[in-house]
């Protein structure tokens, strides 16, 4: 017997076909989700224009579009990147050899040309409130031996050089000298890293694509957005309630209840000791002096930052223990010092930072302020973890002590301009030595301005002293690495003893994001890479 099966209803077909496109429509979408990547970010960048504005939150965006002819590790040490290998042919001439086959955004390829017309280029922006121009002190000449081979023709020995060009983004040289304005717009933003620009204005998401050509490691996600989200709780909360997979500067106060998430909803902190100190800089040149008054709150005809002992008293008027601790959460150190302990230059021989109210009272008066004296000090409010809550703190401790503080806690895009202009007494900022050693530092912002040197570009606090820019420039110059950080920690010694720049607190970094999704080593540059971010195991 025949047996003849029975057509289905065409309705039922619809109905079957429907439902196995859906699924495929639901794993398709989770597929993408699974590829693409949503950062919540404290900061935004200012600019994708990679020369200009020497920031922190400008260079961690931006490294994830450009390369470097060397890069850094979490630990900041030297690692190849563009540039396969590198030499000192002598005490004046470094040579480079590039990786074979690199290629930019727009299919075109690197060369040591492009190399060149980078260098060239970092001195000729327009309008730089921070240049990037302290890391190619002493090159004299870019000399391009071949397509592949780079050559730095230095005006003496410069030991630091492979260091500085980790901090130089490589431009294309096929698209001329293009003005800020055109990064800007993307029409120049045209990098070799291992993602493109999609998308960005300021204030909107950085919307990143993979480069499928990148020359190193294969970049995990296809799509990462940054997300711009200042405020602590709303950052915190977006990654609660699922709309970001991951966010920077956690606030220390949500650390353990993130810690404390279970099931689908489980979070993982990830934390690692940052590069960043907390400093105070007083303004040690101008007199008079604006914003700064007697007791009775009339101007005074001389600035009373240019006394040693009103410097003094400053640093032991601050609690720093009790700003670590209480403030801090316990997730900073104390800092003594510009540089982390473990930095190449940092003094074993400075004294631990000392808080005695009453010596501070006391010096005060030996300088001729009995009753104290006013003052203002800006810090920035969206730079780093509880900056402005440091600040804060600083002031109120600066108080006791007699010195009456009023306390100007501004945005960065606010701050950071000023700060160029030297608009205020007293001032209070974080600086990471991003080259994991001292003379990044003090280079740039303790020796004399000299832009003849290119030394000094950031020195906003007017500090000059020809015994420490003698000392800096010997050791600029020291290719024995013996004697340049003896060279180095005198320098950061004598600063310190005069207290030319007042440090509070070394930073901890601090990341969180979804455990099912995303695995991540600190970085003690506090750069948040979307390379480094990698899917969970």
């Amino acid at each position: 017997m025949r047996h003849t099966r029975t057509p289905r209803p065409l309705p039922a077909l619809l109905a079957a076909a429907a439902v196995l496109g859906l699924a495929a429509t639901q794993e398709a979408a989770a597929q993408g989700a699974a590829q693409s990547l949503t950062i919540g970010m404290q900061g935004e960048p200012g600019t994708m224009d990679p020369q200009f504005n020497l920031l922190g939150t400008n260079t961690s965006a931006l490294r994830n579009i450009y390369d470097t002819l060397l890069s850094r590790d979490p630990s900041l040490q030297l690692r190849p990147s563009l540039a396969e290998s590198w030499k000192a042919v002598d005490d004046t001439t470094w040579e480079f050899r590039l990786r074979e086959g690199v290629t930019f955004h727009d299919g075109s390829t690197l060369t040591a040309e492009d190399v060149r017309f980078t260098i060239e280029r970092v001195t000729r922006v327009q309008g730089n409130p921070n240049s990037y121009a302290t890391y190619i002190q002493g090159i004299r000449e870019v000399q391009v031996v071949d397509a592949r081979t780079v050559r730095f023709l230095t005006d003496g020995p410069v030991p630091l050089l492979p260091v500085n060009l980790s901090n130089i983004f490589i431009l294309s040289s096929a698209k001329g000298v293009r003005s800020t304005g055109e990064f800007n717009s993307g029409a120049a933003a045209i990098g070799t890293g291992p993602y493109r620009l999609a998308s960005w204005q300021p204030g909107q998401p950085l919307v990143l694509e993979r480069n499928a050509s990148y020359h190193g490691t294969a970049p995990a996600w296809s799509r990462v957005t940054f997300r711009p989200i200042p405020s602590d709780g709303a950052r915190v909360g977006a990654l609660l309630a699922g709309d970001v997979d991951f966010i920077n500067a956690v606030p220390l106060q949500d650390v353990a209840r993130l810690e404390k998430t279970e099931g689908a909803r489980r979070l993982r902190v990830f934390s690692g000791p940052s590069a960043y100190v907390y400093m105070l800089f007083p303004e040690l040149e101008k007199e008079p002096l604006p914003g700064v008054r007697d007791a009775q709150g009339q101007p005074l005809a001389k600035n009373p930052w240019k006394d040693p002992k009103v410097r003094e008293a400053v640093s032991l008027a601050l609690n720093r223990t009790a700003i670590v601790e209480r403030l801090m959460e316990g997730r900073a150190r104390v800092a003594n010092q510009a540089v982390p302990e473990s930095f190449f230059g940092h003094s074993g021989k400075i004294a631990p930072a000392r808080f005695d109210l009453e010596r501070a009272r006391a010096l005060l008066r030996e300088a001729g302020y009995p009753n104290g004296f006013q003052t203002s000090l800006a810090c920035p409010n969206d730079r780093f973890v509880n900056d402005s809550k440091i600040c804060e703190a600083a002031a109120q401790q600066l108080q006791r002590a007699g010195i009456r503080v009023d306390l100007n806690a501004q945005p960065r895009a606010t701050f950071f301009p000023a700060r160029a202009r030297r608009e205020w007494p007293l001032h209070a900022a974080g600086w990471g030595s991003l080259t994991g050693e001292s003379s990044y530092f003090l280079t740039s912002q303790v020796h004399t301005p000299n832009k003849e040197l290119g030394l000094g570009a950031i020195n906003y606090s007017g500090i000059g002293n020809p015994a420490l820019d003698g000392l800096i420039q010997r050791a600029r110059r020291t290719l024995d690495e013996g004697q340049r950080r003896a060279l180095l920690e005198t320098v950061m010694e004598q600063t310190m003893a005069e207290n030319l720049i007042i440090p509070i607190l070394t930073f901890e970094a601090v990341w969180a994001g979804r455990a099912d999704k995303v695995g991540f080593t600190p970085r003690a540059d506090e750069e948040t890479l979307a390379i480094e971010i990698t899917p969970a195991r």
